[in-house]
C-alpha cells in the first residue's frame, strides 16, 4: 500500500490520509548542471500537514476510486483496504513506533503531534540524465539590430577589429614581399652593385650644329 499511495502522491501532488495528515508536493523543476554535465530530474519537496484527532475521516472518494481502478477491484473493496491501512498506521504511531515510508520518509508521533521526516531534501521517482553542451563555432543565425534584420555572421564581419583585419591580410602581404625580394636578388646578380647599372646604359652622341650664317 505504501508504494501505491506514493504513486498517487506523485501523480496528483496531494494525498490526504485522515486522521493522520496530508502530504503535498512542492514542485522543483529540472535544472542543468554544466559542471557535472547532467540535467537534474524534476523533483519535489514534501510538505506534511498533520490533522487534528477530530478531523472527518470521510470524503476520500477520489482516492478510493483511483485505488479501485489501479488495483482492479471494486470501490467498496478499495475503501476497505484504505481504511485498514490508515487504522494500522495510526495504531503504530500511537504506540510510539516510527513508521518508515519507502521513497518518502518517516512518520513519528511525539505526544499528541505527528511529525514527518523526509528521506531527502528533494524527492523524485526519476533519475538525472547526462547532457553535454554543444558549441557551434562561427554559427550564423538571424538577429534584429534596431529595425534592421541581419545575421550574426554579418555582425561579426562588421565588428571585426582593425588588428584582426590586418592579421587577415598579412599572408598576401608576405607573399608580395617575398616576390619583391626575389626579383631584387635576381637583378643584383645580373647587374652587380654598380650604381651606374641602374641607369640608362645607352651612349648619347652630341652633334655639332652647322653654321647658320657666314661673314663676308
Amino acid at each position: 500500500m505504501f508504494d501505491t499511495l506514493a504513486q498517487y502522491l506523485f501523480e496528483f501532488k496531494s494525498l490526504a490520509l485522515p486522521p493522520i495528515g496530508s502530504f503535498e508536493l512542492e514542485d522543483k523543476g529540472a535544472a542543468a548542471d554544466f559542471a557535472a554535465s547532467t540535467i537534474a530530474a524534476p523533483s519535489w519537496v514534501i510538505i506534511f500537514k498533520p490533522y487534528y484527532e477530530n478531523v472527518e475521516t470521510g470524503g476520500n472518494s477520489a482516492l478510493s476510486s483511483w485505488l479501485a481502478a489501479n488495483e482492479k477491484m471494486s470501490v467498496n473493496e478499495a475503501e476497505g483496504r484504505l481504511n485498514n491501512f490508515i487504522a494500522d498506521l495510526q495504531s503504530r504511531l500511537n504506540s510510539g513506533e516510527p513508521v518508515n515510508w519507502p521513497q518518502l520518509g518517516t512518520l513519528v508521533k511525539k505526544g499528541t503531534q505527528i511529525y514527518f521526516e523526509p528521506a531527502a531534501a528533494y524527492i523524485s521517482p526519476f533519475t538525472d540524465v547526462t547532457a553535454k553542451k554543444v558549441t557551434r563555432e562561427n554559427a550564423s543565425h538571424h538577429t534584429l539590430v534596431g529595425d534592421r534584420e541581419t545575421t550574426t555572421a554579418q555582425m561579426r564581419e562588421q565588428l571585426l577589429l582593425p588588428d584582426e583585419k590586418r592579421r587577415s591580410g598579412s599572408p598576401i602581404m608576405w607573399v608580395l614581399l617575398g616576390i619583391s625580394l626575389i626579383a631584387a636578388a635576381w637583378f643584383l646578380s645580373q647587374k652587380g652593385c654598380n650604381p651606374a647599372a641602374t641607369g640608362n646604359q645607352q651612349k648619347v652622341e652630341s652633334t655639332k650644329p652647322g653654321d647658320t650664317y657666314k661673314i663676308n
